[in-house]
């Protein structure tokens, strides 16, 4: 299929639809303007023989009893001229001045010349001569009467058509200057909403090709247009984000990788060389990061699971307090061998959540807060319940977070100190999946932390009124 540029498409629409508009008022004004003039004409004739009547009436001298033969005469040439045919009688009906009894051949002259010139013009014009009784008084007696025949229902000469070629004329001119000026400013129209929308999709070309940082700087007055920049311009930012992601994810995972089993293949290097005997403790090392590793597959896989669009929740009213308490006595190990105090405080909060899901998320909660508490710190879990959601508030008295870390640390294997979470164990996906768990129910997830006194997490998970369930 042929495709058109859309600055020709534009304005050949544009002309098409300005010639339409200019077709149509021409046809409407040249019909009204028709009519217009046709009744124009037609009250003009019967004015006129309205007028000779009144003149031939006026030839009369009561005074005397007798007409103005001569000027009747005069007057019933001229209106013959004009397609009147007068025949004036007495009030006794005797015939006094005829027209067709003085100049027959010139009477029919004159009528053969408008009907042809009539059917001519108006082709199936049903029109023909007739004739009407003007009565003729004086002082209010009665002193004859007057015939008037003339083509009817009216009869334009040829200065009325020519007036009526000269009116379609100019509206065909009006319309063609119109028409012009049409595609001129179909053209203008076009390039100024083309012009942008070109320079967008070359933006959008150059991003397909892998240039995130492009954007479109141009003010555009233009609503829509203006938003499909802003939105291209989103558009780039939000894959130069993912780029960056992708890139820093390729990374880290590299590096989560490389790194045990580098550990295990110098071990086994070294004890297959002779150099290092097989003790137990390094067996245990060599044990140690396939563990790691094998957890750190673990943690991708589950992360890909929760991730997945079709993730489905189970959900059912769970009191996040002894869901709480539940988690924190599973820790009660950890926090001996690091003489934290675990403190669970806070009201009943019953929410619909997927319980098994929302335990790992206080888990991950819970298990960061001990990995970055100091010993004989304290890990508190506090539980609200308000009337559209209820909130879980993870506390530690730990190292803390830097502020310019804060956005970020629940991005994939973000941590904010490589050698600190190296020995903690971990691979910077907890939050990760802790994170797409609340979202999954509709919550939100946040954190405030200040370095050296430690931070705080606070997961809002709505109630089914808050969400118009």
């Amino acid at each position: 299929m042929r495709q058109h540029s859309l600055r020709s498409a534009l304005a050949i629409r544009f002309a098409l639809l300005v010639l339409a508009a200019v077709s149509l008022i021409s046809i409407v004004s040249n019909i009204m303007i028709s009519r217009e003039f046709e009744e124009y004409v037609k009250a003009q004739q019967e004015l006129e023989a309205t007028e000779i009547a009144q003149n031939i009436s006026g030839q009369y001298s009561v005074a005397n009893g007798d007409w103005n033969i001569d000027y009747i005469h005069g007057m019933g040439m001229y209106a013959l001229e004009d397609g009147f045919i007068i025949k004036l009688y007495d009030k006794d009906e005797n015939i006094l001045w005829d027209a067709e009894h003085h100049d027959m051949t010139l009477c029919h002259e004159i009528m053969q010349s408008i009907t042809v010139l009539m059917q001519k013009e108006r082709p199936g014009f049903d029109g023909d001569f007739v004739t009407r009784r003007y009565d003729l008084k004086q002082s209010g007696t009665m002193v004859g009467y007057l015939d008037i025949s003339y083509y009817s229902p009216y009869y334009m000469n040829e200065n009325a058509f020519q007036f009526i070629t000269a009116l379609n004329r100019i509206l065909v001119a009006v319309g063609s200057v119109s028409l012009i000026g049409a595609v001129i400013m179909g053209i203008l129209l076009a390039n100024s909403i083309v012009k942008p929308v070109s320079k967008v999709v070359k933006i959008t070309q150059r991003i397909s090709e892998g240039d995130y940082d492009t954007r479109f700087q141009e003010d555009i007055c233009a609503k829509e247009l203006h938003e499909l920049a802003h939105a291209v311009n989103q558009m780039a930012e939000s894959l130069e984000e993912q780029e960056t992601m992708r890139k820093r994810l390729t990374s880290d995972v590299a590096h989560e990788l490389r790194t045990p089993v580098a550990n295990v293949s110098s071990y086994m290097e070294m004890m297959t060389d002779g150099i290092v005997e097989p003790t137990p403790e390094r067996l245990q090392k060599c044990y140690d990061e396939l563990q790691r590793l094998s957890g750190l597959i673990d943690d991708l896989e589950r992360l890909r699971q929760i991730e997945n669009e079709n993730l489905v929740l189970d959900k059912s009213d769970v009191d996040l307090l002894e869901l709480a308490q539940t988690v924190m006595e599973n820790f009660e190990l950890k926090f001996r061998e690091k003489h934290l105090t675990g403190q669970v405080t806070g009201d009943a909060a019953i929410v619909p959540i997927d319980r098994d899901r929302m335990q790992q998320v206080i888990t991950n909660l819970v298990s960061n807060a001990i990995k970055y508490s100091n010993d004989g710190g304290t890990v508190r879990v506090v539980i609200k319940d308000t009337e559209d959601s209820g909130m879980i508030h993870v506390e530690d008295s730990g190292i803390g977070i830097p502020q310019e870390d804060l956005k970020r640390i629940f991005e994939r294997f973000y941590r904010t100190d490589q050698s600190r979470n190296r020995k903690t164990g971990g691979a910077g996906i907890g939050l990760t999946i802790a994170k797409t768990i609340v979202q999954a129910h509709k919550g939100k997830i946040s954190a405030e932390s200040e370095e050296g006194k430690g931070s705080r997490f606070t997961v809002v998970l709505p109630k089914p009124n808050a969400i118009g369930i």
